[in-house]
């Protein structure tokens, strides 16, 4: 079979669009430790994924990026409200209480489990979906 110049181009045309529309997969993780109501410690890490996984779709946050297109920037600037999406979706609490002599103190430690995420641009947002991995 025999490809005319102008295939070939539309074919280029059209692989280019669906590599440009492709989402990248990544990792997000979150722990923070609250003693007596202050943030004492705090990680927060978006890594890309190392190997391609086996998941469905799950639900969507469509994040505000215009004049910006570095995700790093787009993921800081919008933390608080990412984990408030994903706390919505699997969070481990800890909690470590004690009275003595009518003070009490506590210790609080709240966890996002590894997320696997895939990351959209299309238009002026950045499309977050959470993903679920296949069994």
């Amino acid at each position: 079979m025999r490809l005319h110049p102008f295939s070939l181009v539309l074919l280029s045309i059209l692989y280019n669009l669906t590599w440009i529309e492709a989402s990248q997969t990544y990792i997000l993780s979150y722990r923070s430790q609250i003693k007596n109501a202050v943030v004492i410690s705090e990680s927060f890490y978006l890594s890309a994924s190392m190997k391609e996984i086996h998941a469905q779709s799950m639900q969507s946050l469509k994040i505000d990026a215009t004049n910006e297109n570095d995700l790093n920037i787009i993921v800081q600037k919008n933390k608080d409200l990412i984990l408030e999406f994903l706390m919505k979706y699997g969070t481990h609490t800890r909690s470590f209480e004690k009275v003595y002599n009518n003070q009490s103190s506590s210790l609080i430690s709240i966890t996002i489990p590894p997320t696997y995420l895939t990351v959209d641009f299309k238009n002026d947002y950045a499309i977050i979906t959470r993903l679920k991995q296949d069994n």
